[in-house]
């Protein structure tokens, strides 16, 4: 019985408590029946245990003790200020979190184009090449015929001709157009 006599402490309160097992309890009474420091030390327990009891039933709190504790707890709290307390609060907010991922999104596909190598270079050279392409294809182009000369004189004289009338004042209805000159 010599382990229970150097835990002593352990089972008188776990007893006290009645959180012991049949068998350790059967193995304390037994240490305690043939050790007399264990017994008394059990009977002080017992008593302290009862003194205790008795003396905070009676003390309770009143109602507004935790309204107390807890403003002091939020007193002693350092408020945040400045803009790391601005940057928290925005946070909170669903538009500034959606913002924040399109953000990074936007982001890492730059990320992802420089590492590509598809960032700077590859608009440039496709300007380049556009200016080249329009270059040569006035040269290439076959001359118009007369046929195409003559209905493009027609739709300009139109033109001047329905601008010139809106310029007066008259005014043509949906679908109407002026009568060519």
């Amino acid at each position: 019985m010599a382990t229970i006599h150097d835990k002593i402490d352990n089972y008188l309160a776990a007893d006290l408590h009645g959180e012991l097992l049949e068998n350790e309890r059967n193995a304390l009474h037994t240490h305690l029946v043939e050790c007399a420091t264990c017994r008394k030390a059990h009977q002080e327990t017992k008593a302290m245990n009862k003194i205790l009891e008795e003396t905070l039933a009676q003390e309770k709190p009143d109602p507004a003790f935790e309204q107390r504790m807890l403003a002091s707890f939020r007193s002693r709290i350092p408020q945040r200020r400045g803009l790391v307390k601005l940057l928290v609060d925005l946070m909170r907010l669903r538009a500034v979190q959606v913002t924040a991922v399109a953000a990074v999104l936007l982001a890492l596909v730059q990320v992802g184009r420089i590492i590509t190598g598809e960032g700077i270079t590859a608009p440039r050279n496709r300007e380049y090449a556009a200016e080249e392409q329009s270059a040569a294809q006035p040269a290439q182009l076959p001359l118009s015929s007369s046929n195409e000369v003559g209905a493009l004189s027609k739709s300009g004289n139109r033109r001047d001709n329905e601008t010139d009338q809106l310029a007066v004042g008259k005014s043509f209805a949906r679908g109407q157009v002026a009568a060519a000159a």
